[in-house]
């Protein structure tokens, strides 16, 4: 996401990995794409488990915006998330910082870098404190962030997935503020079941993919 945007770069080193010179109609060619080396969660873990920061006492409908986001992925997958108490001993740390937070990018001013994620499976996910953020049940504007889009997207790199040159997508590098975006397209769905294959229950597309081994 740029301006406002996550940390994450869509491109390193100069490249990308995403197919961006497609025509948006040729629905021939994914537009998803993956970190280096396609990393993913252990095929051992069919269940990921994430916690918030006590110190950051989080409101009941923040963390139900955070479980939301989660559904949103596991309803794809086979793969589910579950909330826990202890902070220390879960695969997915989740924590509000305010600028500097040791780990050499610092947060900024409003509407600009609003969160900071890791690929798997080093399950941190840093969202700025300062930030306006408001959920699904509040009045959205500009100059505002809807947490739950951003969570939605955030989570994708959880996962594996990078930025998609697809607009629908939610893996798409930009999000306007004041707006809100939360379903998956195919494009996410199918370049997440790329990783870790097709939830069974999962009726929205007739594509099945076998996860990945590399």
């Amino acid at each position: 996401m740029v301006n406002p945007r996550c940390g994450n770069p869509d491109r390193v080193n100069g490249t990308t990995h995403m197919n961006s010179d497609k025509s948006p109609t040729d629905h021939t060619v994914a537009n998803f794409s993956f970190f280096q080396g396609k990393p993913r969660w252990p095929s051992s873990k069919s269940k990921l488990k994430y916690a918030f920061l006590p110190e950051n006492q989080l409101t009941d409908s923040v963390k139900v915006a955070f479980k939301r986001a989660f559904d949103k992925w596991s309803k794809v997958i086979p793969l589910t998330f579950k909330k826990m108490d202890s902070y220390r001993s879960v695969d997915i740390r989740i924590r509000f910082f305010v600028r500097d937070h040791g780990n050499g990018n610092p947060f900024d001013e409003l509407m600009k870098i609003l969160v900071h994620v890791f690929a798997p499976p080093t399950g941190f996910l840093h969202l700025d404190g300062e930030e306006n953020w408001v959920v699904y049940d509040e009045f959205l504007k500009e100059g505002m962030v809807d947490l739950e889009s951003v969570v939605v997207h955030e989570i994708g790199y959880l996962l594996g997935l990078d930025h998609s040159s697809e607009k629908e997508a939610i893996m798409f590098l930009t999000l306007e503020d004041g707006t809100r975006k939360v379903e998956l397209s195919s494009d996410d769905s199918e370049g997440v079941q790329m990783l870790y294959g097709s939830n069974p229950n999962y009726n929205g597309s007739s594509t099945v993919y076998t996860p990945s081994r590399e």
